[in-house]
């Protein structure tokens, strides 16, 4: 089944323009959730994505409602922050090569270990929850997981990730 998987029309993922390559990291390593996004903010901002706000918005956003999902077979993590601190749109995908611990969303006392960082930055709040709700829904089947697991190579990693997940071009 894997193999459907990655060889799974790409269609959507040409009209999915806020998965970049440039913003999207395989095998990284973070000493915690705080590295992580003192790194992603600086590779943000000098692209021109985040406001100099963004760094201490998301932290907050997270520390208040923290977004570690349990999903099998890994653990990830959806950050998200308030629009007025994105300046253009993105998705921003980062495939850890040790799991990171991450408050569970919804049970701030629980620590998940999660594999992956999906960061989105919207610049409207409708187009975050279209985009979360599908990114929880893919990330939620087993198959397509583990596949993005194994993949070493970027492009193919992300066009396998974004032909999964079927966003609208007008997110």
């Amino acid at each position: 089944m894997r193999a459907n998987i990655i060889d799974a029309p790409n269609e959507n993922a040409q009209g999915c323009e806020y998965f970049l390559p440039q913003l999207t990291f395989l095998d990284q390593h973070y000493v915690n959730a705080t590295d992580y996004f003192s790194w992603i903010f600086l590779q943000l901002k000098e692209q021109g994505f985040v406001r100099s706000s963004f760094l201490e918005a998301i932290v907050a956003r997270e520390k208040t409602y923290p977004t570690g999902l349990p999903t099998l077979p890994v653990a990830i993590a959806l950050p998200h922050t308030d629009p007025q601190h994105v300046i253009r749109p993105f998705i921003s995908v980062t495939r850890l090569a040790r799991p990171l611990a991450w408050h569970e969303m919804g049970n701030d006392d629980n620590t998940l270990y999660v594999h992956f960082i999906v960061l989105l930055g919207f610049v409207d709040h409708n187009s975050h929850l279209t985009a979360l709700q599908k990114l929880m829904d893919c990330l939620a089947d087993e198959d397509v997981v583990q596949t993005l697991r194994e993949i070493n190579d970027r492009d193919t990693f992300l066009s396998t990730f974004t032909s999964r997940l079927q966003l609208d071009k007008d997110l």
